[in-house]
């Protein structure tokens, strides 16, 4: 494999693929996923997904890091030393397991199993504060007319090629909404309220929105289906229903992807 548009003047987000010419080994992983995919897009796959840790996760389960301690350098004593998520795992000795489908600590590899595989949206999928049992029940696209969503969801829509507004405390992402004339009259916004994050996550967040958007342009000049999506969950403000508020950098995210709905 080798890394693509990784130069700083590209405007689409890093990758690999494969190298020209290369012949990979029938057994290789290397195209193995994007082999997954290419089958999930026009039937199941259920059969290779509950055996595919990585591929469509079984649930959120966000994690907070907390102090450790580390017996060795403290010669025994309750020392603090590096964090780590609080998590638990098998002790020394124990057998390996079978992987399976596991818990992630964002929405991103959840957002991307949907997309990825419409006609197994009948998976489980457990997200906390969300009424529902798997992928079909948990996401929800915002359509037009604007309205109000009382019910948490895992939230969706087309994110819109407007310049993105920001400042040290808050980031607008303009999604789509109703349109007027060939142009959009009101639509969503997701509000990032940010002030708390690392300029690193934030950097992070603007640029990853900013390389969909040159990407969704660059899909429709070449004629392509793909678009530009936002996840998140967060809450819609109570008087403008426009609006939905999201805190946690963890549950707002950007895909480009085709959705179908079988």
């Amino acid at each position: 494999m080798q890394p693509a548009a990784w130069e700083k003047d590209k405007k689409v987000r890093a990758y690999f693929k494969k190298k020209r010419h290369t012949k990979h080994l029938p057994d290789c992983d290397a195209d193995a996923e994007n082999a997954v995919v290419r089958q999930g897009q026009k039937k199941s796959v259920r059969h290779i997904l509950d055996s595919a840790p990585g591929l469509s996760p079984s649930g959120l389960k966000l994690i907070d890091k907390r102090p450790t301690i580390d017996l060795d350098l403290t010669g025994g004593a309750s020392k603090p030393s590096s964090t780590r998520p609080a998590s638990s795992s098998p002790s020394e000795g124990n057998a390996p397991t079978r992987e399976s489908r596991r818990q992630v600590n964002s929405i991103r590899q959840i957002c991307r199993a949907f997309i990825r595989f419409p006609h197994d949206r009948d998976m489980s999928l457990s997200v906390p504060g969300v009424a529902g049992h798997n992928y079909m029940t948990i996401f929800k696209k915002i359509k037009p007319p604007i309205q109000p969503y009382p019910d948490a969801k895992i939230f969706y829509a087309q994110l819109l090629w407007q310049r993105l507004s920001y400042d040290d405390e808050m980031l607008i992402i303009p999604l789509s909404g109703e349109w007027e004339g060939g142009k959009p009259s009101r639509i969503y916004q997701t509000h990032i309220e940010w002030a708390h994050w690392s300029k690193a996550k934030r950097t992070v967040l603007r640029k990853e929105l900013e390389a969909a958007q040159a990407e969704a342009k660059e899909a429709k000049d070449k004629g392509q289906q793909d678009k530009a999506w936002v996840f998140f969950m967060g809450e819609q403000d109570v008087d403008n229903q426009e609006i939905f508020y999201v805190i946690d950098y963890r549950l707002i995210c950007s895909i480009m992807g085709y959705i179908t709905y079988s």
